[in-house]
């Protein structure tokens, strides 16, 4: 059976991300470990669970089981207090562990590497037929797929120890279910409870993907009550009521394990950090506004921590939102909530966007999102598409050769890359803010408008409008 074009997208995609993804594999986190930041923590938890089938990792320090995986110069440090009960819980949700705990038992600490950097390729291609669904030419969505998924920071994060990678996929697969034409609540359903689990971070993701599901589905319902009476079964089709009480369920649940736990919401009541410290005064922490709204344009413009610098093809986002036209995609419009979701979680809900890890984490989760209007950007944009994708897959190949050979260490000094990362000064500088600051980003705002104009997308509606048009936008085409 042959392949359609998009089929054949998808497909290279997939081969072409799993291949570059697994040939990283390995990449050097620090200078005196192989893993660092929170990845060990991670990893002890699996460790755990696979020989004690519990969370607690008293036994795992005592008998430092953390020699399967920690080939640190220091003895692993605890980033955990003591609970009330003496255990010692990691302070992240078990998700990821959970998710890994296969992998780990048949290949340790590289089974998990590249079982997780399977599960990216798998986001990576998956995102491609988003794009396609949204309107954007297979090959222009190819492209973008390709240069997310294998350039920086998409090529770091498929293999390394964290969340952000699963978190990925779920959000990709429940952006295709939420605008797909068959209503599968199940399988949504699993897509939107699996993200809390894989972090607390991700909660707002799992609402807007339920909400996106439910508009749409709604409407579906009442245009085939209206409309057609010969479909008694699929009218009769308990299609919200199925979502309503697995999400439902599956949230009690998620609130009474937590605080049983945990002893709070969130697993952070664990951490060293914040011991002692109560759910609210916690929330309080990761959700205050204070000295964040940079972040907001910081994420992509940061001259260390900013995406543009590390996927110069993602400039073509801004192109891409004006060319897909969120008035007639409904689906377009849950992609660009989707950002700015992952946006808004980057700014509010992380202690820090300059953290102890490689650039770009706080918006993964989002990328698939992104490379829509990448891929629209790229279709508008061909010539200017390919140069960029070129680029960051140079620098995505550049920074995987640099972990492998001690020229940079994921999370210390990615910055002392040099070519073919583009030049630190073109970028403000976050660690400051001034007018230097400020006229570098009034500077690049400028240029991504006039990318805009000259790529000669038409007017896109007011905010206001734009959101009051969405439970129309949501509804299935005719």
């Amino acid at each position: 059976m042959s392949l359609s074009t998009p089929g054949r997208a998808v497909l290279a995609t997939l081969l072409v991300v799993g291949v570059a993804t697994q040939l990283a594999v390995g990449m050097r986190a620090s200078r005196t470990a192989s893993v660092t930041g929170d990845e060990p923590f991670y990893l002890l938890t699996t460790q755990s669970l696979r020989t004690d089938g519990d969370l607690d990792l008293n036994d795992e320090y005592a008998d430092h089981e953390e020699a399967r995986f920690w080939d640190g110069t220091v003895p692993l440090w605890r980033q955990m207090q003591p609970t009330a009960e003496g255990q010692l819980l990691a302070p992240h949700d078990p998700g990821l562990s959970l998710l890994t705990l296969p992998a780990y038992a048949l290949g340790g600490l590289e089974g998990t590497r590249r079982f997780l950097a399977l599960l990216w390729a798998l986001a990576a291609a998956l995102s491609v037929l988003l794009a396609i669904r949204s309107g954007a030419p297979a090959w222009a969505a190819g492209v973008a797929g390709v240069a997310v998924g294998a350039g920086a920071p998409g090529i770091v994060y498929a293999s390394q120890v964290y969340p952000e990678a699963p978190a990925a996929l779920a959000v990709v697969v429940g952006l295709l279910l939420a605008g797909a034409e068959r209503p599968r609540p199940v399988a949504m359903a699993a897509a939107v409870i699996a993200l809390p689990w894989l972090g607390f971070k991700y909660i707002g993701l799992a609402v807007l993907l339920a909400g996106a599901f439910v508009l749409r589905h709604r409407h579906r319902r009442r245009r085939r009550q209206a409309v057609s009476v010969r479909q008694p079964l699929a009218v009769r089709q308990p299609v919200l009521a199925t979502f309503a009480v697995l999400t439902a369920v599956a949230a009690v649940h998620y609130v009474w394990w937590h605080f049983h736990t945990f002893g709070g919401l969130t697993p952070y009541a664990t951490n060293v950090v914040y011991s002692g410290e109560g759910s609210a005064r916690i929330l309080a922490d990761h959700l205050g506004p204070g000295g964040r709204s940079y972040r907001l344009y910081g994420l992509f413009l940061d001259a260390r921590f900013g995406l543009f610098r590390w996927l110069p093809l993602a400039v073509l986002a801004p192109v891409g939102i004006g060319v897909s036209g969120l008035r007639h995609r409904g689906h377009n419009v849950v992609a660009a909530l989707t950002v700015a979701a992952t946006v808004l979680a980057g700014t509010f809900a992380s202690i820090t966007m300059m953290g102890w890890w490689f650039p770009g984490r706080m918006l993964i989760a989002g990328l698939p999102a992104l490379t829509v209007f990448v891929a629209h950007g790229a279709s508008r944009l061909p010539r200017t598409a390919v140069v960029l994708a070129a680029w960051s897959l140079a620098i995505g190949g550049a920074t995987a050769w640099g972990a492998h050979h001690g020229v940079i260490r994921l999370a210390v000094d990615p910055f002392a890359l040099g070519a073919p990362l583009p030049p630190h000064w073109l970028f403000p500088d976050f660690r400051h803010f001034g007018p230097a600051q400020i006229g570098a980003s009034a500077a690049w705002a400028a240029a991504l408008v006039v990318g805009r104009s000259i790529a000669g997308h038409g007017q896109a509606l007011a905010p206001r409008r734009q959101l009051a048009r969405l439970p129309r936008l949501l509804r299935p085409a005719d």
